[in-house]
């Protein structure tokens, strides 16, 4: 159960370091900062992209844009794995939760677990005081 602590840790470290590279280049270019939101999105999508195999596109792009496949995101039975893919990473480790994600080689439900992850992630750092809440 520690491992989770420690992942957390770690996520809120490379936060910090993300955050303060792009407020850095910001400085430099003028453009505004991501919200924290979005900058945790980033990082988990690394993590996530460093598991995908060769040939599987990753975040935004795999999300399906016809009306027929998006409604794949409300499939009870994806629902159900990605609840579990998310279980998975928070009792086990995030690393176990996102290769199992990335296992499945469906794009979607890759997309969906890590927007579900991220949210709840995020969730989890405003619990602990390390991020504030938009308002």
């Amino acid at each position: 159960m520690g491992n989770i602590e420690q992942e957390i840790a770690n996520l809120e470290q490379q936060l910090a370091e993300k955050k303060a590279g792009l407020e850095q280049q910001s400085a430099d270019t003028e453009q505004e900062v991501p919200h924290a939101k979005e900058i945790l999105r980033q990082v988990v999508g690394e993590k996530i992209q460093q598991h995908l195999p060769a040939g599987l596109p990753a975040g935004r792009q795999a999300k399906p844009q016809q009306d027929d496949t998006t409604q794949s995101y409300a499939d009870p039975e994806l629902k159900d794995k990605i609840q579990e893919l998310v279980s998975l990473a928070f009792n086990k480790s995030l690393e176990d939760g996102i290769k199992e994600a990335t296992k499945s080689n469906n794009p979607a439900l890759i997309d969906a677990f890590h927007d579900v992850l991220v949210d709840q992630l995020y969730d989890t750092l405003i619990e602990r005081r390390k991020l504030e809440a938009v308002k």
